[in-house]
């Protein structure tokens, strides 16, 4: 991994859009009652983007980059700043969403699924469209912005998050590429 946070960030967009591109093949069949839901691995799932995704990666953006970004001067609300957080909010209550599906199956399991399959739509709508945004607009005008001291204590911020979940977040990269390794196998 490197040791350039702008980097660090693009380099956890990669997971996140591994775990993405599982659900959108899933998606289809997640409706259908005549085939099984595999809720192990969506409650794996719903655990990668609680930790993963928004806790460890938007934790690092939202407590780290942004304020820096602040501090030369962006806005913090509207855009880009402002947006983003925003699009986080709306992930953080897809994820939610999921897991209430996921709560549901058991009681009355076509409720359950229509709420998953509303989130799963969700998070394959929101998350490509918003890494797109941070990884072609927002991180190079990080790097054009930023000093090299603020992009220092970035560094050093980025590592501490990075050691305080450096479990979970080995945990969860595993789980992203044996995702893709999946998908890559079904030939999809």
């Amino acid at each position: 991994m490197s040791n350039n946070p702008i980097e660090q960030l693009v380099d956890d967009h990669r997971y996140i859009l591994m775990v993405v591109d599982y659900l959108k093949a899933i998606s289809a069949d997640i409706t259908d009652v005549q085939k099984p839901l595999d809720q192990g691995l969506l409650r794996q799932t719903v655990s990668f983007l609680r930790e993963f995704a928004d806790i460890c990666h938007h934790g690092k953006e939202e407590d780290l980059l942004f304020p820096a970004l602040v501090e030369a001067n962006v806005p913090e609300s509207g855009c880009p700043i402002g947006g983003l957080k925003g699009e986080h909010n709306k992930g953080r209550a897809l994820v939610s969403q999921l897991e209430e599906g996921l709560d549901k199956v058991a009681g009355d399991e076509q409720r359950g699924r229509e709420l998953i399959a509303g989130a799963v739509a969700g998070l394959v709508a929101l998350y490509p469209d918003h890494i797109w945004r941070e990884d072609a607009m927002v991180f190079p005008m990080a790097l054009n912005l930023l000093d090299a001291a603020s992009l220092e204590r970035l560094e050093r911020g980025f590592a501490e998050v990075e050691a305080k979940h450096q479990v979970c977040h080995a945990h969860h990269v595993a789980f992203a590429e044996g995702l893709r390794h999946r998908l890559a196998e079904a030939g999809t």
